[in-house]
């Protein structure tokens, strides 16, 4: 267990993360007091963190696209509902 300053790890961010992401655990605190983790993400977490709904934004901009094409209005569509 690694515990550094806020301040140090602004500083040293990029070589926290290489630590880290060759197993190390590195804590960041104040007063040599761990506050939170630095951790790696793992392909699940990068998964579940893409899923993410617009219905309610499909709606409103449905009500205002009278001036789109219908192509252009499928595009918003797909990306709105993420395909």
């Amino acid at each position: 267990m690694h515990t550094v300053t806020i301040h140090d790890a602004k500083t040293n961010l990029s070589k926290y993360i290489a630590a880290v992401k060759k197993g190390k655990q590195v804590f960041i605190g104040g007063f040599g007091k761990p506050e939170v983790k630095l951790v790696q993400v793992t392909p699940v977490d990068l998964a579940a963190s893409k899923t993410r709904s617009f219905s309610f934004a499909h709606h409103k901009i449905k009500e205002h696209s009278d001036s789109f094409s219908d192509q252009t209005e499928a595009i918003i569509s797909d990306l709105l509902l993420g395909k």
